[in-house]
């Protein structure tokens, strides 16, 4: 049973973990508990939903990572407050202390991508796909390190606290976080009843995202991109390939929201990762609107053996390996690369010149320009090969090879799907988003008031019509000898 299933994102975890911590902290604030520490039980949780999506290997593993994670920070800190005064000689430097560090994550993660402890959702795209999650734990691990050496942040003396922070779950479906910038919250802030709520809600959009939307759109893409692309006709290859730009959006965007919506619940506010990337006008904005966690993650941490004191400069190269890095962490294969150079060539086409010439084009052929390229990229991407890509894109033409591959014809169901992952994907008009918190509220209350409703009727028919049925009713007399007449 995987983690990302749907018994652990909408029962088990909303209703046994977050809702127990909720009470836990309502008990503590009502009673006036000082010093109520959430990182036990959170720690704990993590580290049983780890056994049961697992084993005991999974565990051990990442009891060991955090063990070792604990001691290699403790170190770089003492090696790095030695370094002004006096270096002894033989003894290692913080630097030092850092590269083992972060060659020891690196080889947890690579571990994780080889052995495949655990599947992820879209694994099967462009190859072996980095268990789905799983590789955060090594980037927590290589942020809250760095942040260290960088004097950003103490090192941790709580175990518990650092696996808080390590194994923390809705990183899973949420994406890496830097250590400097939740560390606050997970030490001193509690979940209330309105974060609760709020994390409820967004949880179910992100499962509304991912079980429907995107599964929907899916099958279409799954139907397309299927085996050989012979036997398409242009029309199935378009909706396929609408098909796997509505999934694509909608897996990683509903996922982040689970994992925002979680987080919410245990009382963490946890940043958007996606904001409307499909509006973007060039790539680069694309790039950050998706998934912006990854890449901020990236481009704070992609040179580990930077001094404390030097900031990166925003060039070319280094926004282009960004974007590569963010393609290499989506899977372990050629296609999974040519997608990656072939964002990163249009970043860096956009630095040197076509960004200029876009701005010069009407807002809506922007947005042609940026779709365009996405789902060319979408088709290199979900193709098996790169054979594949170049068939998929005849088709599209209407010049494939003829076969004898039929897909499964388009219904009304699909239509309807599409449509509204397209009407999605893009953020409401100011007028309409204006009234979004009144609207929340009358969706509210008309629940509320469909329940008094159903409860009221369910008092009447206690009250009035359950006497009328036993008057009705025979009535059975009991003698007084005992035995029934």
């Amino acid at each position: 049973m995987l983690f990302v299933e749907p018994i652990w994102l909408s029962l088990l975890i909303p209703t046994f973990f977050a809702l127990v911590l909720l009470c836990a902290s309502l008990a503590a604030r009502h009673w006036g508990v000082a010093g109520f520490d959430k990182a036990p039980m959170l720690s704990a949780g993590a580290f049983v939903l780890a056994f049961a999506v697992g084993g005991p290997a999974l565990v051990v593993i990442l009891t060991a990572l955090v063990l070792f994670t604990h001691w290699a920070a403790l170190t770089i800190e003492r090696a790095s407050a030695r370094e002004p005064r006096d270096r002894r000689h033989g003894a290692w430097s913080a630097r030092t202390w850092l590269l083992v560090a972060v060659a020891v994550q690196l080889a947890t993660i690579a571990v994780f991508a080889r052995t495949r402890i655990v599947d992820g959702p879209l694994r099967d795209i462009g190859g072996t796909l980095v268990p789905f999650g799983l590789s955060y734990f090594g980037f927590h691990g290589i942020s809250y390190v760095v942040d260290v050496y960088r004097r950003r942040a103490a090192a941790e003396r709580s175990r518990l606290r650092l696996a808080q922070y390590l194994v923390l779950l809705p990183h899973i479906v949420g994406g890496p976080l830097t250590y400097e910038g939740v560390v606050r919250q997970l030490t001193r802030r509690l979940p209330s009843v309105s974060d609760y709520a709020y994390g409820v809600r967004r949880l179910l959009m992100g499962v509304w995202k991912v079980f429907v939307i995107a599964e929907f759109a899916g099958a279409q893409a799954d139907a397309a991109f299927a085996g050989h692309a012979a036997g398409l006709t242009t029309f199935q290859a378009w909706i396929g390939l609408v098909g796997v730009t509505v999934q694509m959006y909608y897996a990683f965007s509903g996922y982040s929201d689970m994992g925002i919506g979680l987080a919410r619940m245990l009382g963490v506010r946890l940043s958007e990762n996606f904001r409307w990337p499909y509006v973007a006008e060039s790539v680069r904005e694309f790039w950050r609107r998706w998934h912006t966690g990854l890449s901020a993650w990236f481009r704070d941490y992609a040179d580990a053996s930077l001094d404390p004191d030097r900031v990166p400069p925003p060039s070319t190269g280094r926004e282009a390996l960004v974007v590569l890095l963010c393609a290499v962490w989506y899977g372990i294969g050629w296609t999974v690369i040519a997608w990656g150079a072939y964002h990163a060539a249009f970043v860096v086409l956009e630095r040197y010149g076509l960004d200029a010439a876009l701005k010069r084009l009407p807002a809506p052929m922007r947005h042609v320009y940026v779709i365009v390229v996405l789902m060319a990229g979408w088709v290199v991407l979900r193709s098996a090969t790169l054979g594949d890509a170049l068939l998929f894109f005849k088709a599209l033409g209407g010049s494939a090879v003829p076969g004898v591959r039929v897909p499964p014809a388009v219904g009304v169901d699909t239509w309807l799907v599409l449509a509204a992952g397209a009407i999605g994907c893009a953020p409401l008009l100011p007028s309409i988003r204006r009234w979004t918190v009144a609207i929340d509220a009358m969706i509210v209350s008309l629940l509320m008031m469909l329940f008094a409703v159903g409860l009221f009727a369910w008092w009447c028919g206690r009250v009035i019509v359950m006497p009328i049925l036993r008057g009705s009713s025979p009535r059975i007399t009991r003698p007084r000898g005992g035995a029934l007449s």
